[in-house]
C-alpha cells in the first residue's frame, strides 16, 4: 500500500501542541508575576495605566510562544524544499539546497509571523484589560473583585488561574456582557454556547424567582466561562496563525528554489484544497480545487488570497481555516523552456 504524502496539515498538527501550550504558559507567568497589592490601589485610586503595570502585560512574557512559532515556520520552509526534492527525485533531477530562513524577504517573513505576531498578541490582550479596568472603575467594582476578575484566583497547589488575561476586547466584552445577564436575570445568558451548562438550573431558578443572582455565583459562573473562552483563544492563535505562518513560509521555499535557478516559476502551480468536513467555509469548499501559478492569488470569496490563512483576507475568510495548498512542480515544462529539442531529448531519456 503507497504511503500517504505528508501535507503541512500533518506540520499544523504537530507543532499546534507547542503553539497552544507555549501561549497557555505565557499567560501561567503572567498570573505569577502580578502584583495584587499594587494593582487593587490602582484601581481603587482609578489609574488605569498604574494598574496595567501592575500586572506587568509585556511582550517578553510570549517569547516562548515567540519561540515555538519560529521553529513552526521554519519546518514549513524545510518541509517546502523536501517536497521539491522529492518531485525532482520522481523525474529524475537531483535538486540541491536547503531552505534559507537569513536571507532577507525570508527573515521579513519570518519576523511577521513570529516577532511580529508576538506585538500584535501582547497589545491586543492588553487593550482588552485596559477596557476591562475602564469598565469595573466606571461601574464602582470593588478593587478586590475587579483584580480577581482581571488576573484569576488562586486555586489548589497556590497557582492563579482564571481571569480575562489572555482574551482580546471581543471575547472580553462577552465576559462582562455574561455578568450583566446575570444581574439582570436576562435569558441571553442561554444563548451563550461556551457556558457552564452546570449553572442553568442555578440561573433558571433565579430568573423564575425574580432574585438577582449572587455577586458570588456570577463570580463562579463567568469564571468558567471564561476558561473557556481563554482556550478558545489559544486553539485559534495556535491554528490560525500557524496556518498562516506554514503557508507563507512554504511559499517562500518554492520562491527561493525559483532564486536558485532549479526550478521555472511558470512550472511551480499549487492547488487549493478544501478540508471537507462540516465546518468548511462555503468560498473555501467552491474554490476547491482551483489551480494558480507560483505567485498568483485565489479568488477565495471575493478575496484576493495567497494561500489559506492568508491575513490581507477578512478573518471570516482565515480564522480556523483548515485547507491546504498543494505544490506541484513540473521539471520537464522547465526544461522545455531552458533546453534545445535535443538535450531536452537527452534529458527525458535519462528520466
Amino acid at each position: 500500500m503507497a504511503r500517504k504524502r505528508k501535507t503541512l496539515l500533518d506540520l499544523l498538527d504537530e507543532f499546534e501542541p507547542s503553539i497552544r501550550k507555549a501561549f497557555q504558559q505565557a499567560l501561567a507567568n503572567i498570573r505569577s508575576d502580578v502584583q495584587m497589592a499594587a494593582l487593587e490601589a490602582a484601581i481603587a485610586s482609578g489609574n488605569v495605566d498604574v494598574a496595567l503595570g501592575a500586572i506587568g502585560l509585556d511582550a517578553s512574557y510570549f517569547r516562548p510562544l515567540d519561540e515555538a512559532l519560529r521553529a513552526a515556520h521554519i519546518a514549513g520552509g524545510d518541509f517546502a524544499i523536501a517536497g521539491v526534492k522529492a518531485a525532482g527525485a520522481r523525474q529524475g533531477v537531483k535538486v540541491t539546497g536547503m531552505f534559507d530562513s537569513r536571507n532577507f524577504r525570508a527573515e521579513g517573513i519570518l519576523r511577521q509571523w513570529s516577532s511580529d505576531k508576538i506585538v500584535e498578541i501582547a497589545e491586543s490582550t492588553r487593550e482588552a484589560v485596559r477596557e476591562a479596568l475602564t469598565d469595573a472603575i466606571t461601574r464602582g467594582t470593588s478593587p478586590r473583585s475587579a483584580a480577581l476578575n482581571l488576573v484569576g484566583r488562586v486555586g489548589p497547589g497556590g497557582v492563579r488561574t482564571g481571569g480575562i488575561v489572555g482574551l482580546d476586547g471581543q471575547k472580553a466584552a462577552w465576559v462582562r456582557n455574561m455578568g450583566d445577564d446575570l444581574r439582570n436575570l436576562d435569558n441571553s445568558y442561554f444563548t451563550r454556547k461556551l457556558r457552564d451548562r452546570r449553572f442553568d438550573g442555578l440561573v433558571r431558578r433565579a430568573i423564575k424567582a425574580g432574585k438577582p443572582v449572587s455577586e458570588a455565583d456570577i463570580a463562579r459562573i463567568t469564571a468558567r466561562y471564561t476558561g473557556r473562552l481563554q482556550k478558545l483563544r489559544s486553539e485559534a492563535i495556535a491554528r490560525t496563525e500557524l496556518l498562516g505562518s506554514l503557508h507563507a513560509a512554504q511559499a517562500e521555499g518554492l520562491q527561493q528554489m525559483v532564486d536558485s535557478g532549479q526550478v521555472n516559476s511558470d512550472a511551480i502551480t499549487n492547488k487549493w484544497d478544501a478540508s471537507s468536513d462540516k465546518f468548511t467555509r462555503d468560498s473555501h469548499r467552491a474554490a476547491d480545487g482551483q489551480i494558480r501559478q507560483q505567485g498568483e492569488a485565489f479568488n477565495i470569496g471575493g478575496y484576493a488570497m495567497m494561500y489559506p490563512g492568508d491575513q490581507s483576507a477578512p478573518a471570516a475568510e482565515v480564522v480556523n481555516c483548515r485547507c491546504v495548498l498543494r505544490p506541484n512542480v513540473d521539471f520537464i515544462k522547465g526544461l522545455k523552456e531552458r533546453l534545445s529539442p535535443e538535450e531536452l531529448a537527452r534529458a527525458r531519456a535519462a528520466m
